[in-house]
């Protein structure tokens, strides 16, 4: 493996390790302040965070199965993590 895709990856964990981390504090945010128009906000801003990662992945030259794969991995850590978090 080449230094340039070395350099992909290690930047590919680094934004899925933000956005998992700011999930992980707008989901204790959520569990403390119940209010649905926060609620709301949140659920959207992720999502458009997740758009525009996904926007520059594809710029950066990731594949679609690199991409895909790597978010079935954050969406199943951020699952097992919340889980054990809420209990």
């Amino acid at each position: 493996m080449d230094l340039e895709k070395k350099r992909l990856y290690f930047q590919m964990v680094i934004g899925n390790l933000g956005v998992f981390l700011l999930g992980l504090a707008m989901l204790r945010y959520l569990s403390e302040f119940h209010d649905s128009l926060r609620q709301g906000l949140v659920l959207f801003g992720l999502i458009f965070v997740l758009i525009y990662m996904r926007f520059l992945e594809g710029k950066a030259g990731v594949t679609r199965r690199e991409s895909n794969l790597s978010k079935i991995i954050l969406v199943s850590v951020f699952l097992i993590a919340s889980f054990l978090l809420q209990f």
